[in-house]
Formats: C-alpha cells, structure tokens, sequence
C-alpha cells in the first residue's frame, strides 16, 4: 500500500514559518492539547468538517448529497454531528464554503508536486517549505519522506515541532531538515502539563539532543499571560546551559480561533486573557538576559 499523510490545509506565501518565503504544510494530528491552540483544526487525527453557517445560501445543494442524513438546509444549512461521517460530499459542491474540509490524504509525490507549483517564489524569496501541524511528526514515515523528497530536489525545509516525539524521528529526518522551529512553552512540569496535558521531560530531552547534534534550531515561546508567562527566566536558563540556539522567537497569544472551534463543534480553550505588549516586552528583556538572541514576534 503506497504511504500516505493526512493534511489539514496547506498555506502559501508564509514569511513566519521560517527563512524567507515558505510553504507551510499543516499536518493532522497532535499529541498535545494546548489550551490556546489556535489550529483546532489539526488537533485530531481524523478528518473532520467544518461548519460556517454565515457564509450559507441556503441553495440546497449539499443536501442530496449527503449519504447519512446529516444535513439540512432552513434559512441556512444545518448539520446533526452525530450523523456525519466527514466524507466531504457535501463540501465538494458547496459554492460558498461554508461546508469545509479538513483532512485530505496526499501520497509523496502528490504533496511534493502541489509543493513544487511554489518553487519560483521560494528561489526568489530564498525560502522553502515548512511541515508544521497539529505535529507532522505526529506522522513520522509521512513527514520524513516528504522532506527527504524536497531535500533531493534543492528546495529548503523546515520542521515546526513541539518535540513531544519518538527520538529516532528526529535522527532520520534531521539529514533532510534546514531548521526545527521548536516550540518551548514552560520548564516546568507542572506548569507544561496545565498548558498541553503533557509532562515536558521528553521534549527538554530531545531539544538537547538535537543542539548536541548539529542542529538549527530556533525557539517558539508562545507568550499566554496567566499560563506560563512566569516560565521565560526559566526558559533562559535552560538555553543557557545547551550549545547555541539560532534565536528565540516569542509570539503574542490571541483568540483568533474561537470561530474555528464553533466550526467544528468543539468546546473552546482558548484563555480568556490578554498578553500585552508590556508583557512581550518584559519576556523579551528576560531571555536576553541570558545572552540569547530574541525577536519580539509582534515586531517580526
């Protein structure tokens, strides 16, 4: 059986997911439950549909397509969840989107084919293609083929992980990956496992392994006032004591998401809290401290 992957979406002309100008792949899937995740859609790994009612026009189409009697369609479309199967009939006819899928299967060549319609902006804009997620690692063999396959081809390649993952993943897709964007969220246990629902002792583990391997690194310090803004000395200190990062990035948390976890009929986590500016600036402040390179997300 040919060695496929399940995608949540694909995003292009990205300048935040690495050097230059990249693809990002989203992959489905993740061990973690970051209470502010803000791809909700990537959580799972199942397809799944999303509903956006606003955007409905009532035509109907859908309706008759759909295999279980999920749908109906009053002032605007409607959907009993228990019924629906995610076989995405519905979203192919939906001329507004407002039936949207996430989760199509891709072989190899397929991804990287749809991948290489970019290329002459990555060669302009010196950049790549980024696996992001949920956690493409989450999908190892997947992951690993896919950058090996764009590596082979000269293009650029950067994984966005938050670590929680087998080692021997890292040691064979590390020959074919430029830069790990490494999200670091909190040192403390207690405090990681409040954030995501997991202990951190293998992600500080497999972080340290890879600095001691060769790796470029960059770090992602997502920012939540109330959660683990109290972490970033800690996260300094850490760094401290590890061959060299290429840099930390610390990214502003927002609540943007809400709208994407109605979508799908899930219950909403992200924090009711701001992170302010004062606060970006404080936890930047701090991890120069350490003699890190810092970038104020806000600014970048």
């Amino acid at each position: 059986m040919a060695l496929t992957g399940l995608i949540s979406g694909i995003k292009r002309m990205e300048i935040h997911d690495g050097d230059g100008l990249r693809t990002t792949v989203f992959f489905k899937g993740c061990p973690l439950k970051c209470v502010w995740c803000h791809n909700p859609e990537s959580i799972g790994f199942s397809p799944e549909l999303a509903l956006l009612p606003e955007r409905c026009v009532a035509c109907g189409s859908c309706v008759a397509l759909c295999p279980n009697g999920a749908l109906s369609v009053g002032d605007r479309v409607e959907r009993k969840r228990d019924l629906c199967r995610a076989c995405f009939a519905c979203a192919s006819v939906c001329p507004t989107e407002a039936l949207h899928p996430y989760g199509k299967r891709y072989g190899v060549e397929d991804l990287v084919e749809n991948l290489m319609q970019d290329e002459p902006f990555w060669r302009s804009g010196k950049g790549g293609v980024t696996l992001s997620g949920g956690e493409c690692l989450a999908q190892p063999e997947f992951a690993t083929q896919v950058a090996k396959t764009l590596f082979d081809r000269g293009v650029s390649v950067d994984i966005d992980t938050c670590g929680f993952v087998n080692r021997r993943v890292l040691e064979e897709i590390l020959p074919y990956t430029d830069t790990f964007l490494y999200d670091l969220k909190a040192i403390d246990p207690v405090v990681h496992k409040a954030c995501t629902g997991q202990d951190n002792a293998l992600i500080l583990k497999n972080l340290a392994w890879l600095l001691e391997n060769g790796a470029r690194v960059e770090i992602r310090y997502p920012l939540v006032t109330v959660w683990n803004d109290g972490e970033a000395a800690a996260i300094g200190e850490f760094l401290a004591t590890l061959p060299p990062v290429t840099g930390v990035k610390v990214l502003k948390y927002h609540n943007y998401a809400a709208s994407r976890y109605e979508s799908l009929g899930m219950a909403c986590t992200l924090p009711q809290t701001e992170t302010t500016p004062e606060d970006m600036a404080k936890a930047v402040e701090t991890l120069r401290g350490y003699g890190l390179t810092v970038v104020n997300g806000m600014e970048n």
